[in-house]
């Protein structure tokens, strides 16, 4: 069936608009015009005939193209791909045969003999990829199955003539997952379906292989790896080996592995003392009797990024009394520690006349109970920092009876603005030169303490316990205890109290009191803030009332534990403080770009996915993503947004054995530009060198989701005939020119005539 549509294009009515306002404008003129050989009417007349010719003319010039179609009920092609990796090679079939050669015999004596058009049929092999070949002058020798990756290209280098489906004699042992779901969803959407038939048995060689190794950093701030390692092993139910972590032949981790005869997936943590990306060799020790050593070896790129959570801890009692605070908090292997000092046994004036007098430029160095150096506040270049850029690399700052004049205008607003805009973490602690005894509430610290102060004579001494209010006893802070049990009992039973505190007027509005004194013998003194904390802008403060060093904690230091022994109660409530007080900026360190790759180890020529989760499009700015391959040579992956998994993807093709290096850059919240990476160890190919199980699972999700069905013998000749029975309208078209039309040529030579003619006889000789 045929037809010709003379279709007007969207742009001829404006062109045709603008040519007849100005065949008014020129038709005008021209008639209004004296001429002594023709009257008005005949002008009008003329220019008629002159503006319908240059519409024509102006139809040839712009092209008006007629549009021929034709629909014809074409029989689709079947095309049938016969795997032919190492793993077809297996003789594991009933009769004996190799899975291949069962394969092609399946082709001759079933499928071929059932199609009732040679010419609709075409046949080739799949193994790294497809080969337009026969089966029969193939041999089952390709390294792996990449059977997604055939399939791609098979769709690639489909001709105009419509596919009835994709018939796929294999294994199912394919070796790129990945990229067979992606090319399945293309299979989908092009409403192409497949067909598999499965090749073998169930039979598997006693072996021991490495199926997947990736490595991540749980958390910036430690200095430790996670392994996730997923093994087969069958044939070696109950038996052991040894796994082995390595970097340059240098041995990091062993652990022993007991073998399940089946796939098993352990998660192992290991420290590595390198920095930065590194390909680790994760290694299986063989064992007897396995089918080859080939596969107990991988390699996994993991970056070590160390961030711990900083702490500055400056402390105005002795410097020995530093050790206690500072060695609870590094007790925890995430935090770090920066101590300083300034000198508190005189009175407040001659404190603050000393802070003002060396302020910047004092070069005293003090030491703990240990002998560690511990500079003072006030030092030029290890003291307190200047300026934001500088405390921006801390994440809580603690103010411990520090007299305020040892800080400058510009230290005290950096560090507001620390808090406040970058979520940084704040904690005063009592003593006669905090809160009001300092007079803080004169400057800008005051927007940092969620307590109102009262006057310089606030410190109180006498004995002071401590009652967890409601809202305390489940406030992360406060859970010291292994259960809720232990918590109330460290609380209540066992917390060992104060020698002091800092008589505050009460908590600001927006704070939330975690707890209060009890003194029954004294009322006036009773009940008040002990603990209290608020939310400053994207940060977080605390005032701690009373004290952390023998001055008024003595107790409360060492002897805060189970039964009043040991101080583990002491060092869990302050990490509990500073990984609360830290929240927003530890979220910042995990929150960095995580690059997902769909292999950790590929052979030279695989497509790699890359998947970079994100909350949204523009929750990394300027996100780039680049890879640098073993020959130094660098490509740009172009990243699309899937909305539906929250993610950015892309993908490329590895071109050299070796170490492929993947980076991603972008900007944080501070605007500064920061990377992390992370790595596809690439060989030059990956052979599947053993027999292994036919695997059934992908191939019938590849039928089930692209509308096909699996295929055996006894359905084989039933999907043939329907595929044949089938007919799709194809609808060719076909441009054709007008201006060689007679119905436009000859109106053409008629109004040229017409002209002609009338000023023939018109016009005088």
């Amino acid at each position: 069936m045929s037809n010709i549509t003379y279709a007007i294009p969207f742009w001829w009515p404006w062109i045709a608009t603008i040519y007849v306002m100005a065949c008014l404008v020129l038709g005008w003129r021209f008639i209004r015009a004296q001429n002594p050989y023709f009257n008005r009417r005949t002008r009008t007349i003329l220019y008629g005939i002159r503006a319908c010719t240059g519409a024509v003319v102006l139809a040839l010039i712009l092209d008006w193209r007629a549009v021929q179609s034709r629909t014809e009920e074409v029989k689709p092609i079947v095309q049938i791909l016969v795997d032919h990796s190492l793993s077809m090679a297996t003789e594991d079939t009933q009769q004996g045969l190799s899975r291949y050669d069962a394969a092609i015999e399946t082709l001759n004596q079933t499928l071929i003999p059932a199609w009732t058009d040679p010419t609709r049929m075409r046949i080739g092999v799949a193994g790294q990829g497809y080969r337009d070949v026969h089966p029969a002058d193939a041999a089952a020798d390709a390294p792996r199955s990449a059977i997604g990756r055939a399939l791609r290209e098979v769709l690639e280098n489909q001709s105009r003539e419509p596919f009835g489906g994709v018939i796929l004699l294999t294994d199912g042992a394919i070796s790129d997952p990945d990229e067979l779901h992606n090319t399945i969803q293309d299979y989908r959407e092009a409403r192409i379906p497949i067909f598999p038939w499965i090749m073998g048995t169930q039979n598997q060689a006693d072996d021991i292989r490495i199926l997947n190794a990736s490595i991540t950093q749980p958390s910036p701030s430690q200095p430790s790896l996670e392994l996730e390692l997923t093994i087969d092993s069958p044939g070696f139910a109950g038996q052991n080996t040894m796994l082995t972590i390595s970097l340059d032949d240098q041995p990091l981790h062993q652990e022993r592995i007991h073998l399940s005869g089946n796939l098993q997936t352990h998660l192992i943590d290991f420290v590595s003392p390198y920095r930065g990306l590194q390909f680790y060799k994760v290694e299986i020790r063989p064992v007897e009797g396995e089918a080859t050593t080939e596969n107990n070896v991988a390699w996994a790129a993991g970056e070590m990024r160390r961030e711990p959570i900083r702490v500055i801890y400056m402390e105005g009692s002795e410097p020995r009394t530093i050790s206690t605070l500072r060695d609870a908090l590094e007790s925890d292997p995430e935090m770090e520690v920066y101590a300083m000092h300034f000198p508190g046994d005189e009175s407040v004036e001659a404190l603050a006349a000393q802070a003002r007098a060396v302020r910047g430029r004092d070069m005293r160095i003090f030491r703990d109970r240990y002998g560690r150096e511990i500079p003072s506040v006030c030092h030029p270049t290890r003291g307190y920092p200047k300026t934001l850029e500088d405390l921006l690399k801390f994440d809580v700052v603690i103010f411990s009876d520090i007299i305020k004049e040892a800080f400058s205008e510009e230290q005290l607003d950096a560090t507001v603005a620390f808090v406040e805009e970058f979520g940084g973490g704040f904690v005063m602690v009592g003593g006669i030169t905090s809160f009001g005894a300092g007079e803080y509430e004169k400057t800008v610290i005051d927007k940092l303490m969620p307590i109102e102060v009262t006057n310089r004579s606030d410190p109180i001494w006498g004995f002071f316990s401590a009652a967890v209010t409601e809202a305390g006893s489940q406030h992360p802070i406060m859970q010291v205890g292994n259960t809720p049990e232990e918590t109330y009992d460290a609380w209540n039973r066992f917390f060992p109290g104060f020698d002091g505190i800092n008589y505050v007027r009460r908590a600001k509005p927006g704070a939330l009191v975690l707890a209060r004194t009890t003194r029954e013998r004294t009322p006036r003194i009773d009940n008040l803030v002990l603990f209290a904390v608020q939310q400053i802008g994207r940060g977080r403060t605390m005032a701690f009332t009373s004290d952390t060093t023998p001055d008024w904690g003595s107790r409360f230091e060492i002897m805060w534990g189970p039964n009043r022994r040991g101080n583990i109660y002491y060092r869990q409530f302050w990490n509990n403080t500073i990984r609360w007080l830290a929240a927003d900026r530890i979220a910042r360190k995990g929150g960095q770009v995580r690059i997902e790759t769909s292999a950790s180890q590929a052979a030279r020529g695989d497509t790699v996915y890359v998947r970079i989760p994100a909350e949204s499009p523009t929750s990394h700015a300027g996100l780039n993503v680049h890879v640098s391959h073993p020959d130094n040579g660098t490509q740009n992956i172009p990243l699309l947004w899937n909305a539906g998994h929250r993610r950015w993807e892309g993908n490329f093709t590895t071109t050299q054995k070796g170490k492929t290096v993947i980076t991603a850059t972008y900007r944080n919240d501070e605007g500064a530009t920061v990377s992390t990476h992370t790595g596809v160890h690439v060989r030059p190919d990956i052979n599947e060198t053993v027999a292994v199980a036919v695997q059934r699972e992908p191939m019938e999700q590849a039928a089930r989701e692209t509308g096909g069905q699996m295929m055996d013998a006894d359905n084989a000749a039933d999907i043939l005939n329907t595929i044949a029975a089938r007919s799709v309208p194809v609808t060719w078209k076909r441009a054709i020119p007008v201006w060689d039309r007679w119905w436009f040529l000859i109106p053409l030579i008629l109004l040229i005539a017409s002209e002609w003619i009338l000023r023939r006889y018109r016009e005088p000789a």
